[in-house]
């Protein structure tokens, strides 16, 4: 049997780009990363799990309920305020979390840290930081960005002021007609020629 014929380079070059176009298009609209069954299969693994996570599953659902009211009770679409929570809200929960880690992994000894109030009361102080920095951030900036739009903006006049003194008034003149009579001469027979065509 004969070979085929092999296909030049360039075509080969084509092809791939082409593949490669198409396989960003088929993920693009295949629609989620995690299909319906991973999902289930994740979950089942989950679910597997909580048994053996028990402690710090109530651990972390006792300290990091301001996350869960920051999530539910955030409007819009652009919810944010949960992350700013939820991330100094984690952080004030992480040391008893390795405690429980590295000590003993029981629920007595979970129920134990929660009863000492300690925890409660360090991971609610950090969730407060958290939203206030929320509730902050957004005016702070603000004001940051008109205040330098504001500079920006006389030190524009200031250099416009000095391109006046140099140019004269007409580099600031927004008028578009020829200034020129030469030129206003030279544009009317254009017209007048303009005007016997029609």
């Amino acid at each position: 049997m004969g070979k085929a014929p092999a296909k030049p380079k360039a075509a080969q070059r084509r092809g791939k780009g082409k593949a490669a176009r198409g396989g960003k298009a088929a993920t693009a609209e295949s629609g989620p990363l995690i299909s319906p069954t991973n999902r289930i299969v994740l979950m089942l693994a989950l679910l597997a799990l909580v048994p053996f996570s028990l402690p710090t599953l109530l651990l972390l659902f006792v300290g990091m309920l301001p996350t869960l009211v920051a999530a539910f009770a955030e409007r819009g679409t652009a919810k944010q305020a949960w992350i700013s929570v939820g991330g100094l809200n984690f952080a004030g929960l992480s040391n008893w979390l390795l405690n429980l880690w590295f000590a003993h992994h029981t629920l007595s000894f979970a129920v134990a840290q929660l009863l000492t109030i300690t925890p409660l009361v360090v991971a609610y102080a950090s969730a407060g930081v958290g939203w206030a920095l929320y509730l902050a951030m957004p005016p702070l900036v603000n004001a940051v960005t008109t205040v330098t739009s504001q500079r920006r903006v006389v030190a524009l006049s200031a250099q416009q002021r000095k391109l006046v003194e140099q140019w004269g008034e007409g580099v600031i003149s927004r008028d578009t007609t020829p200034t020129n009579s030469a030129d206003a001469t030279a544009a009317q027979p254009n017209s007048a020629a303009a005007r016997g065509r029609a």
